[in-house]
């Protein structure tokens, strides 16, 4: 008897829409890519978003078979710093404690996870750490409950994101570079090495018009390197974006105004299986780089040591 495919989903609630990636858990291969606009109806709470969300995925037929779902939070009021750690402590009390001073609150209060990352700017061993309130991973795990869903890991948004780009675009790994998640009122910079996180930023827009200031004050971060703490913006050799603005008309162009390193759109799915991509190439190329964080997601679930 023919063994029953089971899916791995990464699934990415933003704002305005929700993203999934269905990987065939057997084959680590793509199969099924959805998007589609939350109903106002979803937001009245979690039970309404989460059944929301299961009907969609009836839609798609995606309502048996799923062996584990990894979903986001906002990485735009999280910590997520690289700490040096002083080797002759627990590390875990080293974690805890930074993550206390970032946020004012108990660490009970917050979820809290990490990630070696080699060395830090002073050369000594490395944690990235990320930290969010606890309160929005029981909102999502109530979601994920209400849409009979198996919440197996939670990540921030921009990490998932950028694990998309080191999956798909492995020689350029070694290069500085910033990917940037552009929603409809944030913008996010992750910026990474060798495969190692060296840094954050976080714009939220002000303004009625947020795609031009995002624009305008993600052109003027990139420059400075906000968020950088390894290595100089000078050393810029690319960046990729992604997120619900990505595919705004002119929005990359104006992103990438007086620097001198290319802006380049994030393909979620340039190096990933996927038997039904040529079918719907250009469906999957306008969506492609709004996909980058739910791709990131369920690659966690599939290939492990992901923070």
């Amino acid at each position: 008897m023919a063994k029953k495919t089971q899916y791995f989903i990464g699934l990415d609630i933003g704002a305005e829409n929700c993203t999934l990636v269905a990987l065939n858990a057997q084959k680590n291969q793509i199969e099924i890519v959805g998007r589609t606009q939350i109903d106002p109806l979803w937001r009245r709470g979690s039970l309404e978003m989460g059944e929301g969300i299961r009907h969609w995925l009836s839609e798609l037929k995606l309502d048996k078979g799923i062996k584990a779902v990894a979903a986001s939070i906002s990485g735009t009021h999280s910590m997520l710093r690289l700490i040096e750690v002083d080797e002759s402590l627990p590390l875990e009390d080293s974690i805890r404690f930074e993550a206390r001073t970032w946020s004012g609150k108990n660490d009970n209060d917050l979820w809290i996870n990490s990630l070696s990352q080699g060395t830090g700017p002073h050369n000594e061993p490395a944690q990235l750490v990320a930290a969010v309130a606890r309160s929005s991973v029981h909102s999502l795990r109530g979601i994920l409950d209400a849409a009979s869903l198996p919440l197996t890991e939670v990540s921030l948004d921009i990490v998932a994101a950028a694990n998309s780009f080191e999956v798909n675009y492995p020689s350029w790994t070694d290069r500085l570079v910033a990917v940037v998640l552009a929603d409809t009122r944030s913008l996010q910079i992750c910026w990474t090495q060798n495969r190692q996180f060296v840094g954050h930023g976080v714009i939220l827009a002000q303004s009625t018009n947020p795609a031009d200031e995002l624009a305008l004050e993600g052109s003027n971060a990139l420059q400075s390197g906000l968020g950088l703490v390894k290595g100089a913006s000078s050393s810029l050799n690319g960046v990729f974006l992604c997120g619900e603005l990505s595919g705004t008309a002119g929005f990359s162009a104006r992103l990438g105004s007086g620097l001198h390193a290319d802006v380049r759109l994030l393909d979620a799915f340039a190096a990933i299986p996927f038997p039904s991509a040529e079918a719907m190439a250009e469906q999957l190329s306008e969506i492609s780089p709004r996909c980058a964080t739910a791709l990131g997601l369920a690659l966690s679930l599939s290939q492990g040591d992901r923070l």
